[in-house]
Formats: structure tokens, C-alpha cells, sequence
């Protein structure tokens, strides 16, 4: 991507169209004055929808609520919970035509601004007219509208604000400029690479974890920031009993109970496996040192995030707290009512027989209750993915021919190889075949814009054994400091010494865990990427399918992958088994995704 052509967006038109959520983020709402200077804040992220409300229920419901109409607040409990709502996306940063620009909270007001005359998009299509952009806006709102009516319904106080700006230049643009690019790795017309990023790992390393927790830190005083991840921490090495005042008493025997919990499990799914002996080792070294938090899967392991978590450094994760880590997110068939439960049991204690978050949601009347969840990139919404991204491509999308592997016959064409990604169906109209997209051309003599496709989801075009991560693009998690000065604390101590450890891996979100060896290749060759730390390879015991550089490897420890030990994008692929002269057998490999049925109940 030109990134030239994003520089001569200037930051300030950015902010200023921001300006329904206050120049300095004071358009806040509060629903309760109940607060004291010495009570511990904790700040909660309000999306709107009923994950997030559950999580601000739950530390709600660990303080001690009003009285009365008096508001008058007792020692007990010591907590004051705050709502933050961030929106990351301004809609009307994408109308640069000539027209009149209207903020979303002004829109059938009658009231608006001209824009700065002088602002360059990089723009090589029409951008989507006033119907999309509205349609957007309109559901940013009703997000927002639904944050307030939580907050108004559980008492606590409700701020607003906006990291589009950070979002465009540390999650949006870095997207765009990887759809635009291609890796160069292979020289084989059949291994050119197809890139798709993943902008919600962008967001939780540098907005959510990032700017929202400066903000939350720095500018509303929070001693905790909380979000409705489906995710654990182990806050290892964090003294509790020296926190705990009494006004605090609650809060932090909660807190150490929990830890307390999570290390048995930790220990637990470490203990008797030898290739794990190593992070055992290590633990041990870190128990009594500084506060080094490691991120832990949910009990819900349909729902588990910690795949889009794995970027997050391990500092960022100190004083962060995941209230719904130990709950399921489906209803129970038979609900336990909530008056069943002793106090705080169905919140964080006993998970065997817990309410699930929507049953809780039910049960408190939250009004986000029967929410559907949100799917897909926040940004695009409901909007077409392809028509949405060429507005910001730097070049218009050449289009190409698709061309079956086996043949090397012209199967079809496309409007840009930017809209496909390896393994997904290519969708060729006229033909009685289905095809997958297997690869790209790019050896110099097949026109970049060829695309590859296979006639079986199991191609052995589409399965590799091996992946490649930069070694300073990946980020390991609850290991260590992270490295400082040619200190590399945070790194598995096997892989400096040369020694290869087993983990497991996914390359997809909720994709079941697979097993694999990793090594680590400090030393340049001719396959390695120009990191002067070289790079991780990942060999996987079974093939792979549709592994693809620009998504994510996360690696796990432990018997049940309990331990996420940190991810990072994919440089490239090895070669696929179709390369390597092998054939393909549904017993030899790895389910492709949680709901890929056909070798899951093979």
C-alpha cells in the first residue's frame, strides 16, 4: 500500500469528524454519583451488546449497590464500576466526494458542516453513497444506545469515546496494505500467496489493550480494566493480601481465590507431560518474582478468544480482568433460577452447574438480553467485503483468470485476486464444478492476477505440513519480560538453546488444536525472511489445510491446550503436499475449522 496516499489524510479531519464524541471524550453520561476516592475503579468495556453487560453486571454485582435515593455508599465491596464505550470507526470518513457532512448524532437534525476542501483519498472507485454510510451510522448509534441503556439499568456511570483515528492508522491501513501486497517467499507459480490479514487481532493489540486501556488508565483513573473476552488470566505473582484493605476485602478475595484456582488448573494440565516440563520449570522461576499474568482458554471452548488475544503483550495484560471467563455463553436447558445460587457462586465460583451469560442476562433483566451476537469485521458491518475494500486499495483490482491446477486450463475469471483467500470457495459462474481456491500466480512468468483453484476441499494443493513466523513479529505470552536490549526473558528458554519443543497450534479461530513441533532459526538463509532474529518454523504433525500468510498462528501448552503462550502472522507457507508429490487421505489430516464435519466424524 502507498502509504503516502493514507499520510495525506490529515489526522486532524480524521478527530474533527469525530466530534460527536467530544474533542476530549466529555461526552459522558453518568447514572450514578455513588463513588469514593479510595474505592478500587474498575473500568469496563460497553460494546452494547450482552457479553460485555454481563461482565459489568457481574463486577456490579461484587460491589455494594446504592440505597435508598440517597446513593449513599458503603465500605463494603470498595468497587466503583464505570462503563466505556469506544467506537473505532467514523463513517463519514469515507464520504470524500463534495457533499455535506453530517455527524451521526446530527443526522435529521438539519445540522452540518462543510468539509476541509483540501483532503486527497486514496480512492480508485466510487466510495459508497450516503445510503451505506447512514445504514453504518445508524448502527454505531443503536450500539451506543444500548451501552447507555445498561449502564442506566445497572446504576454505574457511562463514558464515550473514539480511537478512529488509532484504529485507521494502527488496525485499517496496515489491512488494506497487506491485501494490496503478496509475499515473494516461493518461486513456484503454484505456491504464490494469497495474504489476508486479521484486523481484529490488530484491535485487541493496539486499540482494546492499547489505547482504550491508556485511556481508562490515564484519564478515568482505573485500578482494573475489564472487557467481556472469553479468556482467563492467571495474575501470577500478583500479592493480594497486601491490596487487600478492608474496603477492598471483597474485591481482592475474590481476586486471589481466582488465581488460586487457576493455577491447580494450570498445574494440573501440566503435570506428567514431559514436553511441557520446560513451562513448568519456568513458572516456578516467575511465581515469587514480578507480576507476570498468563493468558489462560475459557472454560467455554466454543466460545474462546484467546486466538484474537495472542498479540496482546504480557505487560498489557497486568491489572486486566475477564469476568466471563469461567462462563458459558449458550442457555441451559434447565436453568438454575438466580435466587439458587448462594452469593457471587453463579458469578465467579463452582463452574460445574453455573447460569450461562445469557441466562444471567435474562435473569437481571439486562436489556441486551436477547441481543444476537455481532459477527464480522466491525468496520464493514453488513456492507459487501470486496466493493468495500477496493475503495482503499492504492491500485483498481486487475482482474485475472482462475485456472485449475491439475489442467492448466482456464476455468473461469475474477475481479481481483484481493477478494479470495486460500481455501475458500471460488465461485465460478457457468461451470457444474465446484472449485477452491488453492494458490496465485507470481513467478514472474504468470500474471500476478492468475488464481489457482482445485476441484476438492481436499486438495492436496490446499495442505501443507509447515508454516513461517518473523521471529520478532511473534509475541509470546507469560513467559517473561519481553525483550529489552537483547534480553530474551519472554522466549521459551528450550528454543535459545537450540532444542525444538512440542505445543499445539491453531491457525484459525476455534479451530481444534493440532500438534507440532517448534524451532527456532536464528540464523539467515535463503528461505528465511530478512528479520535479522530470523524466524519460528512450525511443523505441524498432520497436514494442514488452507494455511494462509497474513492470518495467525496461535501456540498452546498443556494437555488440553489450557495455556495460550502467544501468536503471530504468518510470513509464508511450506509446500503443499501436491508439490511434495503426495496424495491425500481424509485419516491423515487436521480438521480445518470447528464445524469442518467432514473430517471431524471421519
Amino acid at each position: 500500500m502507498d502509504r503516502k496516499s493514507f499520510a495525506s489524510i490529515p489526522l486532524k479531519f480524521i478527530r474533527a469528524n469525530c466530534k460527536h464524541f467530544a474533542t476530549t471524550n466529555q461526552r459522558d453520561v453518568s447514572f450514578s454519583s455513588c463513588s469514593r476516592n479510595d474505592n478500587v475503579k474498575i473500568v469496563v468495556a460497553m460494546s452494547g451488546g450482552v457479553d460485555s453487560s454481563v461482565a459489568a453486571y457481574l463486577l456490579k454485582d461484587l460491589s455494594q449497590k446504592p440505597t435508598g435515593t440517597t446513593e449513599k455508599c458503603t465500605d463494603e465491596g470498595g468497587i466503583e464500576v464505570v462503563g466505556l464505550h469506544m467506537s473505532n470507526w467514523n463513517a463519514l470518513d469515507e464520504d470524500a466526494d463534495d457533499v455535506v457532512d453530517v455527524s451521526c448524532n446530527e443526522r435529521g437534525r438539519g445540522k452540518s458542516q462543510s468539509k476541509t476542501s483540501n483532503i486527497s483519498y486514496p480512492l480508485t472507485s466510487p466510495r459508497p453513497r450516503r445510503p451505506s454510510n447512514s445504514t453504518f451510522c445508524e448502527a454505531s448509534e443503536k450500539e451506543y444506545n444500548d451501552s447507555q441503556s445498561v449502564a442506566q439499568h445497572l446504576s454505574i456511570p457511562l463514558h464515550r469515546v473514539s480511537f478512529a483515528s488509532e484504529y485507521w492508522i494502527q488496525v485499517f491501513e496496515p489491512f488494506v496494505e497487506s491485501l494490496s501486497t503478496a509475499s515473494d517467499d516461493t518461486k513456484n507459480h503454484i505456491s504464490g500467496e494469497l495474504t489476508m490479514p486479521n484486523p481484529d487481532f490488530n484491535c485487541n493489540t493496539f486499540i482494546k489493550f492499547g489505547a482504550m486501556k491508556d485511556y481508562a488508565v490515564k484519564k478515568l483513573g482505573a485500578n482494573f480494566v475489564a472487557t467481556g473476552h472469553y479468556a482467563q488470566l492467571w495474575h501470577r505473582g500478583y500479592d493480594f493480601s497486601t491490596s487487600n484493605k478492608q474496603n477492598h476485602s471483597q474485591f481482592f478475595e475474590w481476586m486471589a481465590e481466582t488465581s488460586a484456582s487457576l493455577e491447580r488448573k494450570v498445574h494440573a494440565s501440566l503435570a506428567g507431560r514431559q514436553e511441557d516440563e520446560w513451562l513448568l520449570s519456568n513458572s516456578a522461576q516467575l511465581q515469587n518474582k514480578s507480576h507476570i499474568p498468563m493468558l489462560l482458554a475459557g472454560a467455554d471452548r466454543s466460545k474462546d478468544q484467546t486466538y484474537f488475544l495472542s498479540g496482546v503483550k504480557t505487560e498489557r495484560l497486568r491489572n486486566v480482568i475477564f469476568p466471563l471467563g469461567h462462563l458459558a455463553k449458550k442457555q441451559s436447558t434447565e436453568p438454575r433460577r438466580l435466587e439458587d445460587a448462594s452469593h457471587h457462586d453463579h458469578l465467579f465460583n463452582n463452574v460445574d452447574n453455573q447460569l450461562s451469560v445469557r441466562d444471567i442476562a435474562h435473569r437481571v433483566k439486562i436489556p441486551t438480553a436477547s441481543k444476537k451476537e455481532s459477527m464480522g469485521i466491525c468496520f464493514i458491518g453488513k456492507r459487501n467485503f470486496g466493493q468495500f475494500v477496493s475503495q482503499y486499495l492504492p491500485d483498481t483490482p486487475a482482474p485475472g483468470s482462475f485456472v485449475d491446477v491439475d489442467t492448466g486450463e482456464i476455468v473461469g475469471h475474477h475481479r481481483g485476486s484481493m477478494h479470495y483467500t486460500i481455501g475458500q470457495g471460488a465461485k465460478i459462474s457457468g461451470g457444474s464444478t465446484k472449485y477452491f481456491v488453492c494458490g496465485k500466480g507470481g513467478d514472474g512468468t504468470i500474471e500476478d492476477n492468475t488464481v489457482f483453484v482445485c476441484n476438492d476441499t481436499h486438495h492436496p494443493s490446499l495442505y501443507t505440513v509447515e508454516l513461517y513466523v518473523d521471529f520478532n513479529a511473534f509475541n509470546w505470552i507469560g513467559l517473561g519480560e519481553s525483550i529489552n536490549d537483547g534480553n530474551f526473558g519472554h522466549v521459551p528458554y528450550p528454543l535459545l538453546e537450540g532444542r525444538t519443543i512440542e505445543l499445539l497450534a491453531r491457525t484459525r479461530h476455534l479451530q481444534p488444536l493440532a500438534p507440532c513441533s517448534v524451532t527456532w532459526q536464528n540464523k539467515q538463509s535463503d528461505n528465511s525472511s530478512s528479520s535479522s532474529l530470523g524466524r519460528l518454523v512450525v511443523k505441524f504433525h498432520r497436514p494442514m489445510r488452507a494455511i494462509t500468510p497474513g492470518q495467525i498462528v496461535a501456540l498452546y501448552a498443556g494437555t488440553d491446550g489450557l495455556i495460550c503462550l502467544g501468536g503471530g502472522p504468518i510470513h509464508s507457507r511450506g509446500k503443499s503436499l501436491m508439490e511434495c508429490g503426495l496424495e491425500v487421505s481424509l485419516s491423515m489430516l487436521h480438521p480445518s475449522g470447528h464445524n469442518d464435519l467432514s473430517l471431524i466424524s471421519s
